[in-house]
């Protein structure tokens, strides 16, 4: 059965059984038929699950006041995707189950529909409940670097041990996870109270963004303290500082007061802040989602990887941490190891085999090597300790062993950096970075303590070590199910902070309505970006060369090139992260999109037609200068307010995740002046966001972290993927402290997989390297251009 009527049956047979039941079910009576008819239309068109679906909605009906809790929550979408399942054919069912968002989104109109409370089901935020279930693959990590550690040993020339550079990251490891929770309290403590100061002083105050550019990451090597103490002590002479600069003497004791009384009445939100982000939590895989279960402290580990071998280093030992020389002694005991054995490689298949199978594959397990993954799932942190290549691409470096995908962080050591691959479920993006560099730093100063001991040559003390070789009876079935996820990825640096910067200065000195942030103009780029991309000589080439080549290869080859020229009649979904924490931390993110659909495509021909108009003005062969002057200025005028336009969208995506639904006054008063030939680009302002929504919607992630930090170590970004087949490309761009921005990009084109399985492997890279370049480039040219138009005074 084709799988498209396949599903219409089932949306129609499901809305016919939802009708039945909303019709005798007395909250609903009161509804006349077209009302139940659309209602029953809503919810089977995203969940044709037949019976079942109107099993859940009686039992939700059924329940009294308002309230249904998380456990309920599960039960429920776990039945549902059942029903799916099961009502579905398979062909439809993948077809139509591309991301888990569709559940959660159904289930939600169910619980507005039948007057529940959406928030007691989703107690953590939507934000938080999406990602167990939509970012809990391999792909849904994302990955940073710094360099500071290595740039610190060679300045101030460590000794040359491996050993102690191990245990100085070990140690920073365990450090972080005894003290996480203090840091969780610190940074809700953190935001939330200058949130409500600049509520409080108006008139613009940002104390967050100062707080930012003056947030230490490390400790000072003359202050004995650790860190989220200093931390502390930094954050009290700020809000001291800034309430002394902003304020009257008489107002900061009533502002602080009040402040007081705020966070008592607000300390079981921040309870749960911390519940939400610990680290003391092992991944759970279930068929539809992971579940976060939490574990003590006493039997948390430090896991080590290096050679093949798996290691654990207990965080504490009864109620007291490791000192500095046991842990140095664990540290040159597994550098010292010499295994003879068979190298394991179970692990390696374990972590790319999809979450759903796990409990499956893992059961089958012979009971000794299960308990002995048992063990490594208690260790939060995970070290790999084999030297890997810093030139290489961060999703290359990331995938080297990294245990099995129950825990929140991998640490890799490369030979000129470190990378920390983090689960999205425990870290977003820019606190993952944070956390990131204050490891590093914490490292460094270890380090640094031990610079002038003597070497622990033959330790008496030796770490547990993991036996998880297994047969070959065992190995050989879980190869076929161990199929690594296709991607492709490139990076791209660019120095083009300082020229993006200028560019905006002129923007505001023409019209304080023109402020355009630098993300703005990387999102307005890409928007346009299909209309202008042009394949180099040296990938169509490349192409050719393939229809030469093997039937797959040349099938492939045909199959890119298609795409490639049709790539100007597509219209991508960019779905843009906004840092939500500012209002409320525990709401993390809120992931918008936004499509460049008409009348937003015609910004790119308003730009090459002024332009055009610019160089004719500035042509000294042009004897008509009064025609061009007049042309030029009508075109740059409209151009203008198709970019103001664009940059109210931007502002208002921001406001609508930081301030809830209601228009800012300056956004109206700018509305309000709008031309009629552009008041059509104001269907796109967003009154509200829909996660859910937003996530079914996007075909691309645009993740910008932004500017880093004076004094951070940051050197790349790679963002994460969700688990939605239609997420073809994942954009992650951060600007190092040094203003130089740093591109990366993943690619799961299946064009681009097509030729990585045809053997064209560098092809395949070549595509998604020219692609990413082909970017870098045209926005180069962009701001180029869009800067001489802004300085032409005629």
């Amino acid at each position: 059965m084709d799988s498209g009527t396949d599903l219409e049956n089932a949306q129609r047979l499901t809305m016919r059984k939802l009708i039945s039941v909303l019709n005798t079910t007395e909250e609903f009576t009161h509804l006349n038929l077209r009302d139940v008819t659309e209602l029953a239309e809503e919810v089977s068109r995203i969940l044709p699950a037949g019976n079942v679906v109107t099993m859940v909605w009686s039992q939700l009906a059924s329940i009294k006041g308002r309230r249904v809790n998380e456990n309920e929550t599960r039960k429920m979408l776990a039945l549902l995707n059942q029903g799916m399942a099961t009502f579905l054919d398979r062909a439809a069912y993948l077809t139509f189950y591309t991301t888990p968002a569709i559940l959660i989104s159904g289930y939600s109109k169910m619980l507005q529909a039948v007057g529940r409370d959406p928030s007691e089901a989703f107690p953590n935020g939507t934000w938080q409940f999406y990602l167990e279930f939509g970012l809990r693959e391999d792909t849904g990590r994302h990955a940073c670097e710094t360099v500071g550690f290595q740039q610190t040993a060679r300045q101030e020339k460590f000794s040359p041990s491996e050993a102690d550079d191990l245990a100085a990251w070990i140690l920073a490891a365990s450090e972080l996870i005894l003290l996480y929770d203090d840091l969780l309290f610190e940074e809700w403590h953190e935001r939330n109270h200058l949130h409500r100061l600049d509520e409080k002083i108006g008139d613009g105050s940002n104390l967050i963004s100062e707080w930012v550019k003056r947030r230490p990451y490390g400790v000072p090597s003359s202050i004995s303290q650790d860190y989220v103490t200093y931390r502390q002590a930094q954050f009290r002479a700020f809000v001291k500082e800034s309430l002394e600069r902003k304020l009257k003497e008489g107002q900061i004791d009533k502002i602080i007061q009040a402040w007081e009384k705020d966070e008592t009445l607000l300390m079981g939100r921040r309870k749960a802040y911390q519940d939400q982000m610990s680290l003391l939590a092992i991944l759970e895989p279930g068929e539809f989602n992971d579940t976060r279960t939490p574990i003590t402290l006493e039997s948390a580990q430090v896991a080590v990887q290096y050679r093949g071998e798996y290691y654990l280093i207990p965080v504490q030992h009864r109620g007291h941490r490791l000192d500095e020389a046991t842990i140095r002694a664990f540290a040159q005991s597994i550098v010292n190891a010499k295994s003879g054995r068979e190298k394991a490689t179970l692990d390696q298949y374990l972590v790319v085999i999809p979450r759903q199978h796990q409990r499956g594959v893992r059961s089958r397990l012979p009971n000794e090597i299960a308990d002995q993954f048992e063990r490594l799932r208690y260790a939060p942190v995970l070290i790999n300790w084999d030297e890997a290549d810093s030139s290489v691409p961060l999703s290359e470096i990331r995938r080297g062993r990294r245990g099995i995908g129950d825990h929140a962080l991998t640490i890799f050591r490369a030979d000129k950096s470190t990378v920390f691959d983090q689960s999205h479920i425990f870290f977003d993006a820019i606190w993952g970075m944070a956390v990131a560099e204050i490891l590093t730093n914490q490292a460094i100063a270890l380090r640094r303590k031990m610079n002038h001991l003597p070497p622990i040559e033959r330790p008496s003390l030796h770490p547990i070590q993991l036996e998880i070789a297994a047969p070959s009876a065992i190995m050989a079935p879980l190869r076929k199910e161990a199929v690594e996820p296709f991607e492709m990825t490139a990076e791209v640096t660019l120095p083009l902070v300082r020229e993006l910067n200028e560019l905006r200065r002129l923007l505001m000195k023409r019209n304080q309505e023109l402020n355009l942030t630098v993300n703005d103009f990387l999102i307005l780029y890409r928007a346009l970006y299909n209309q202008y991309y042009d394949p180099s000589q040296k990938l169509r080439q490349a192409l050719e060369t393939l229809t030469i080549g093997s039937t797959n290869q040349r099938k492939a080859a045909q199959t890119m090139s298609d795409a490639l020229r049709e790539l100007n009649l597509e219209t991508p979904a960019f779905l843009i992260p906004i840092d939500a924490s500012v209002h409320n931390p525990q709401d993390r993110i809120f992931p918008v999109t936004f499509r460049p659909l008409p009348p937003w495509t015609d910004i790119g021909p308003q730009h090459e037609k002024t332009y055009a108009w610019m160089l004719q003005l500035n042509d000294l062969n042009n004897f008509n200068k009064k025609g061009a002057t007049k042309e030029f200025n009508e075109a740059r005028t409209y151009y203008l307010e198709m970019l103001k336009m664009f940059a109210i969208l931007m502002t208002r995506y921001k406001e609508v995740a930081l301030m809830g639904e209601s228009f800012s006054t300056v956004t109206l008063k700018i509305l309000a002046s709008v031309p009629k030939k552009l008041q059509p680009m104001l269907r796109s302002i967003p009154d509200r966001i829909d996660i859910l929504n937003d996530m079914l919607k996007g075909t691309e992630v645009f993740s910008n972290v932004g500017r880093v930090a004076s004094t951070s170590s940051l050197t790349r970004f790679m963002t994460a993927k969700d688990d939605n087949e239609k997420k073809v490309l994942c954009w992650g761009i951060m600007t190092r402290a040094d203003g130089t921005m740093v591109i990366s990009l993943r690619d799961f084109r299946p064009q681009v997989e097509a030729l990585h399985r045809a053997g064209a492997g560098d092809v395949a890279r070549l595509v998604t390297q020219d692609f990413l370049n082909g970017y870098a480039d045209g926005l180069r040219r962009y701001v180029f251009e869009l800067t001489e138009i802004v300085r032409v005074r005629r």
